[in-house]
């Protein structure tokens, strides 16, 4: 999870909790009731420590268990359970505000987590067929790639796919986050679309499909 986006989950959370913040919380004074080897950062359980900005802690949870702000999380509820949206690279859905989220672990961002980043400042030349925006994580700056549909790697140099003809086609890369190709023209450049949460494009019946599963 960035810093930015652990912010933006405890504005929210505030709203949503009753929190006392007239006395600083740290992650020292374990909050979150970890113990290792049971809840940990090994089995999911994580403690963000947000100072000096709230003086407060972010308790996070795995398989979408709702977090909280200064206190364990440890039960589920049935709007986490229901986040469906898929998320890669070690990113966990959640729901914020109604609203279906990937946190991502640092490096990487994306709406599904799919971008590698490069610990540098954007500069000319450095994505060959894509847009590049900068995330600071801590001390460190990161650049990312966004690349063109079509293309792939840290810096958007790979080709994998180009328009022979018109039609919906599977994006081989990027399946596991419902992602497919449309070309409206039978040579030009591929467009990409996105299926709902929770599905997948079935190559064999070029349509979203719920219980497909990428090969």
């Amino acid at each position: 999870m960035t810093r930015a986006s652990a912010l933006f989950l405890v504005a929210a959370l505030l709203f949503q909790q009753s929190i006392d913040l007239s006395e600083a919380v740290t992650c020292a004074s374990n909050p979150c009731q970890l113990v290792p080897g049971v809840f940990d950062g090994l089995t999911g359980y994580c403690c963000y420590d947000l100072q000096p900005n709230y003086n407060t802690v972010l308790c996070t949870c795995p398989n979408n268990i709702q977090s909280m702000v200064n206190a364990p999380c440890r039960t589920i509820n049935s709007l986490q359970a229901a986040c469906a949206k898929t998320c890669v690279n070690g990113g966990v859905c959640n729901v914020v505000n109604g609203q279906q989220v990937c946190w991502c672990q640092s490096g990487f961002s994306g709406e599904h987590c799919e971008i590698q980043g490069i610990p540098t400042r954007c500069y000319a030349g450095l994505c060959q067929t894509g847009t590049c925006f900068e995330q600071t994580i801590g001390a460190t700056i990161y650049a990312y790639c966004n690349c063109a549909p079509g293309y792939r790697g840290v810096n958007c140099n790979q080709c994998y796919f180009t328009c022979t003809r018109q039609g919906v086609f599977p994006d081989t890369a990027q399946c596991g986050i419902g992602r497919y190709f449309y070309c409206p023209q039978p040579f030009g450049a591929p467009l990409s679309a996105t299926c709902p949460a929770g599905q997948k494009f079935n190559r064999f019946t070029s349509q979203c499909d719920s219980t497909y599963q990428c090969t």
